[in-house]
């Protein structure tokens, strides 16, 4: 059965509820504007479908669509535009009742929320005293040489600077000594704490259903009033809310304090048209020091005691190369911190990249009615 609209009483009855109360026709609530005064809906066979409600509803800011009744709740329970009967008013006795039709928009929560990821820090860097000290023989400087002129002295990987004998070098091999830099060692990453773990599919819709609006039914102005046939309230799970296309779109701020009128200021939450979460965290490195200054100075012994300098020089983050006193014999080293600032790492990574779904909607509501 088709149904109809009717003015009660026509053109005439808008102007008596226009003086009904300073917040609208009736007195259902701070928003009411349109209630039973307003319009009734018959069926063609004369029975009656109930009464018109509605609300004032300000106008919304840009970048919202114009305001909408939304409806949140689990996704298997979402209902469609028809469980609202919408109505149009207009200016002859009988208008058509528009059909609700699609949804204006059906979306869905990411799996959970914001992704959260590890939080990124790094162990400090160190300066570390050279790892490569090698002789070569009298007739080739370091490092020309073929391989069997040139003989490793090199001191424990994790050498603090004590006396260490290598071996013994003699005079027939001991021409130049080259000496390695000191080194930065690298800071590693630490993952301070665990990504919280993200639930599986999405259960949480949004339906948005576009509305009758009514700009000349309220007394302020800006202010729209949405009709439906509906009871005085709304039904639970429902809202008076915009929409805005994208993710970042901030909503109102709340209204002032005395303010007859509320604004969009309760984010409902982010839905997307589809849910193809491609999130990841990036992984957790550490950015090197953009200053650092290792110098050390470093003494050649010719017994294996350290006790006969051979020669003694400074070594910075380059390598160097060196002539002894020909005929002398190598037999220790040592060393000792001039500078040891390496500096300080900075920690990178640990930041949400990807998306959650398409179609991001920004959905902004009235504050609830009581």
């Amino acid at each position: 059965m088709r149904s109809v609209l009717r003015w009660l009483a026509g053109g005439a009855l808008l102007g008596v509820c226009a003086l009904a109360a300073a917040g609208g026709c009736g007195a259902g609530g701070e928003y009411d504007c349109a209630e039973d005064l307003v319009c009734e809906i018959f069926n063609d066979d004369g029975t009656s479908n109930g009464h018109c409600w509605g609300r004032c509803v300000p106008e919304p800011p840009t970048p919202f669509f114009p305001p909408e009744l939304v409806w949140t709740g689990p996704d298997l329970l979402a209902p469609s535009c028809d469980d609202l009967v919408w109505a149009v008013p207009g200016t002859t006795d009988e208008v058509v009742r528009l059909a609700p039709g699609p949804a204006a928009f059906r979306g869905w929560a990411p799996p959970s929320g914001e992704l959260a990821c590890p939080t990124c820090a790094c162990t400090p860097p160190s300066c570390a005293l050279p790892s490569e000290v090698t002789a070569s023989a009298p007739l080739y400087t370091c490092g020309e040489g073929p391989e069997e002129t040139r003989t490793p002295f090199a001191p424990p990987p994790d050498w603090d600077g004590a006396c260490v004998s290598p071996g013994r070098v003699g005079p027939e091999q001991l021409g130049w000594l080259a000496i390695g830099p000191t080194r930065q060692l690298p800071c590693t990453p630490v993952i301070e704490e665990a990504p919280v773990p993200r639930d599986a599919p999405a259960v949480d819709a949004a339906v948005a259903c576009k509305s009758s609006l009514v700009g000349s039914l309220c007394d302020l102005p800006r202010q729209l009033c949405m009709i439906y046939q509906q009871q005085d309230h709304l039904p639970e799970g429902w809202r008076h809310c915009v929409r805005a296309e994208g993710k970042d779109v901030p909503c109102e701020a709340p209204a002032a304090p005395g303010s007859p009128w509320p604004t969009y200021s309760e984010k409902l939450g982010v839905f997307y048209t589809a849910v193809n979460d491609s999130r990841e965290c990036t992984p957790c490195s550490c950015k090197p020091p953009e200053t650092s200054q290792c110098e050390a100075f470093m003494w050649a012994y010719e017994d294996r005691a350290c006790s006969d300098v051979l020669l003694s020089i400074g070594v910075f983050q380059a390598g160097i190369c060196v002539a002894p006193e020909p005929g002398s014999t190598l037999g220790s080293l040592s060393a000792t911190w001039v500078v040891n600032d390496p500096g300080t790492c900075t920690p990178q990574g640990g930041t949400p990249v990807g998306e959650p779904g398409e179609g991001a909607a920004t959905i902004c509501c009235l504050p609830r009615e009581r």
